[in-house]
């Protein structure tokens, strides 16, 4: 926003440089982006009188003046429409720079001597008016230097943020200026004189939606002449940014700029009736605003009615059925206070913007629409003549007040480091025009004003305080630190374990989003009573395929393969640490569990010289978890077959467990899930493993144990067993039965040929580590102990020695 500093020095005594009082804005909050001269450079420029001017022998649109210029008297070539004699204009003499970068130079033109230039307002930098020339008071003598009429002027360049509306007018900055600099501000006083002809009797205002329009006020004003504003009207709107239209809409838009209060001026002879209705828009209502463009409207929008039609836009632009024109005679004058929301919807949905949308749609003073009338109808009589009628209509159903706000002292001291007590406090409240309504040493009850839309909380009054205290004057002071131990929480510590484990072997992390569709859970199949099938729905999702939390982190970790697959990336060795969450009872937050998923895909060796290449196959995944649960101190690991375990090949499955813990389950995916994600020819292996119960059964850390000195003794046996029998079982009943003495057992054989074998059986080979910790096994005492156990694998599985 664009403000004059003479403007705002009508309302308040600036003693402060530009630049000093730019820096004294920004550092309150209010930044000034730049300062602009305006009509400072009006050296060489001085007051001439027109003697005597006659045509141009060979222009018919020049004139050739005989003007006095305070020393002599000289001919001047001018095409300006309103000359007269005895004016007196500003004149620029030879050699002058004029502020638009023109050099004036003595010259010849169309053969006639040229002794400087007689200027219009444009030219000097002073509005937009080149109509003709500028005419100054006949009481000034010529050669009077116009730069000691101190046209002059400085404008600051506002960026204002969107909480402080109040800020866009010139009393809201010169209010500001006054509480910056200890002093208040002056304002105009409003005098009208109206004539006995009630308004009452001529219009009627009708409020069908007090919600969108909470306060409607209307003034009226009978017998104006239309015409150009005088010179001091257009400078001001010049100054800061807006072009001169006559003196009516002119009126309206210096109060837009004075009060920040958008003023709209009805042609009264056009309005139907003679009454206005504030109601919403029809679905599909058609109207034509100023612009002449045509818009279509809904429900959104809020309009301004007559007897019989829309005559404007609430709050954003006025019709062109009711527009003011030049033989305007009566006018009603429209004074309102529109809901932020309503304009902002509309304004947005019609991509239309105006100086009054953006005030309204922000939040105006609607204390402040009956006196912005009062003042704009004032300067209306005072430009355009005519008869105020008596009073105004003022519709206000329902009045709205702020409640009103406790700060409490030592809150405000502690938040800003300062040691500023109520009464101070009260002074810098009052300075803002808030009402204090009750001063305590400990705290304050405050009122905001309708202008301060900002002020709703305990935190908004104290950074009034500190602005008006001077953030750059509050001494730098640094809280008092008070060190606490933080301990990262038993998961953090396992993720932690986890992730240089995985990476050490090859995998890649991948983070999925929490977020997925219905249909992922439903693609794994689970029986209807599975917790994967408690969802909790989000009430808003931005879409379907993100509309519930997920269940599991396998819907994630299939779709991150599927995408690296559409890529060309079928090799991947990826894990995942995530949380899942679990839908619980309607008054119960849900479930939140902490898992790792994993996954092996493509070749796990690639073809080379020496060897084939080899795909990723049940062993790998198998390997990954043993080496995994191994790192975290899982020792004597059994993996048994599966059944039930959703996600995956029934036949290809396995669990690790270790006592009677179930630490992990692997295997091959499902086909049904293949299909979903559309990865019919991919072999997908997958580990998962619940964290929380990892944790809850997870090993204390190994203590250094000396090395065995006694010597180990190796015994192979090759075991026929029936096909269905796993080796971990085996394995198990092998250490159970040796006990401490067993040191080791490993599988190092699997043999299963029909042509050799029975159909039903397969051949397994262990190989046995022996040894005492404490003394040297003897070969008597060895050979005991492995025929018990080879009977003990006779009766527990019913297999028997191969021999030979």
């Amino acid at each position: 926003m664009r403000v004059s500093l003479n403007w705002l020095k009508e309302y308040v005594d600036i003693r402060l440089t530009p630049a000093e009082l730019g820096e004294r804005l920004t550092m309150a909050g209010l930044e000034v982006e730049a300062i602009e001269p305006i009509g400072q450079s009006l050296e060489g420029v001085v007051a001439g009188r027109i003697l005597d001017f006659k045509r141009h022998p060979d222009a018919d649109r020049l004139w050739l003046c005989q003007v006095d210029n305070g020393r002599e008297q000289v001919q001047v070539v001018c095409g300006a429409p309103n000359l007269a004699k005895g004016q007196i204009t500003p004149l620029a003499l030879p050699g002058t720079t004029l502020p638009n970068g023109m050099i004036v130079k003595e010259s010849k033109i169309r053969g006639e001597r040229s002794a400087g230039m007689l200027l219009a307002e444009d030219e000097m930098g002073l509005s937009e008016d080149h109509s003709g020339i500028m005419v100054l008071g006949s009481d000034l003598k010529p050669g009077h230097a116009i730069a000691d009429l101190n046209f002059g002027d400085w404008v600051l360049e506002l960026n204002i943020t969107p909480n402080r509306p109040d800020w866009v007018s010139i009393i809201g900055t010169a209010r500001e200026i006054a509480a910056l600099t200890g002093q208040r501000i002056k304002r105009p006083q409003i005098v009208l004189r109206e004539e006995d002809t009630p308004i009452a009797k001529l219009a009627q205002v009708t409020l069908e939606d007090s919600l969108g329009c909470p306060r409607y006020a209307a003034g009226m004003i009978r017998g104006i002449e239309i015409k150009p504003s005088p010179f001091w009207m257009r400078q001001r709107l010049f100054a800061c940014g807006l072009r001169s239209i006559n003196n009516i809409v002119d009126v309206t838009n210096y109060i837009l700029l004075e009060t920040g209060q958008p003023l709209h001026a009805f042609d009264y002879e056009q309005v139907a009736e003679k009454r206005i209705v504030v109601r919403r828009a029809t679905e599909g209502e058609s109207f034509t605003t100023l612009d002449s463009k045509v818009h279509a409207l809904n429900r959104e929008h809020l309009m301004i009615c007559d007897g019989r039609r829309s005559v404007a836009l609430a709050g954003i632009m006025g019709g062109l059925n009711s527009e003011i024109s030049a033989g305007t005679k009566n006018i009603l004058i429209e004074s309102a206070y529109f809901n932020p929301l309503t304009i902002r919807r509309g304004a947005k949905r019609l991509g239309i913007s105006t100086e009054a949308s953006y005030r309204f749609e922000r939040g105006i003073d609607i204390d402040g629409v009956v006196p912005s009338l009062r003042r704009a109808l004032m300067l209306m009589q005072q430009l355009a003549g005519g008869k105020v009628a008596k009073g105004i209509i003022d519709q206000y159903p329902k009045i709205l007040k702020k409640p009103a706000i406790r700060m409490r002292t030592a809150k405000a001291n502690a938040l800003l480091g300062t040691d500023i007590n109520a009464s101070k406090m009260a002074e810098y409240f009052r300075a803002l025009e808030l009402d204090v309504l009750e001063e305590r040493p400990e705290s304050l009850l405050v009122q905001a004003p309708g202008f301060r839309v900002d002020l709703e909380r305990e935190v908004d009054l104290i950074e009034e305080v500190g602005r008006l205290e001077g953030y750059d004057r509050i001494p730098v002071t640094f809280p008092p630190i008070r060190p606490v131990s933080l301990q990262d929480s038993p998961e953090m510590l396992l993720n932690n374990r986890i992730r240089p484990v995985m990476t050490g072997l090859g995998f890649d992390e991948i983070i999925t989003y929490s977020f997925i569709a219905p249909e992922a859970v439903r693609a794994l199949a689970a029986p209807e009573k599975s917790p994967l099938n408690s969802l909790v729905h989000l009430r808003n999702p931005l879409t379907v395929e993100q509309s519930v939390l997920r269940s599991s982190l396998l819907p994630g970790l299939l779709a991150t393969i599927k995408t690296n697959v559409a890529y060309g990336e079928h090799h991947l060795k990826i894990f995942e640490l995530g949380k899942v969450f679990i839908a619980k009872k309607a008054d119960e937050l849900p479930e939140e569990k902490n898992m790792l998923v994993t996954a092996l895909t493509g070749l796990a060796e690639e073809k080379a010289w020496h060897s084939p290449e080899r795909k990723v196959d049940f062993y790998d995944i198998k390997g990954t978890a043993e080496a995994l649960l191994g790192a975290l101190g899982f020792e004597n690991l059994v993996f048994r077959n599966a059944t039930g375990l959703i996600g995956y090949d029934a036949q290809v499955c396995a669990e690790a467990i270790q006592g009677d813990a179930v630490l992990a389950q692997c295997g091959l995916v499902s086909e049904n899930l293949l299909q979903f994600y559309d990865l019919k020819e991919a072999n997908i292996f997958l580990l998962e493993m619940d964290l929380d119960s990892i944790n809850r059964v997870l090993p204390e850390k190994k203590r250094f144990e000396s090395f065995v000195n006694y010597p180990a003794v190796y015994r192979d046996i090759t075991l026929l067993v029936a096909k269905q029998t796993a080796g971990a079982q085996v394995s198990e009943i092998i250490k159970k039965q040796g006990g401490e003495l067993v040191e080791s057992v490993r599988l190092f054989d699997l043999f299963a040929d029909s042509a050799k074998l029975q159909t039903d059986e397969k051949a397994l080979s262990f190989r046995i580590c022996y040894r005492s910790r404490q003394r040297t096994l003897e070969g008597k005492e060895i050979n005991q102990l492995h025929e018990k156990i080879i009977l003990k694998l006779g009766q527990e599985t019913g297999g028997r020695l191969r021999e030979g």
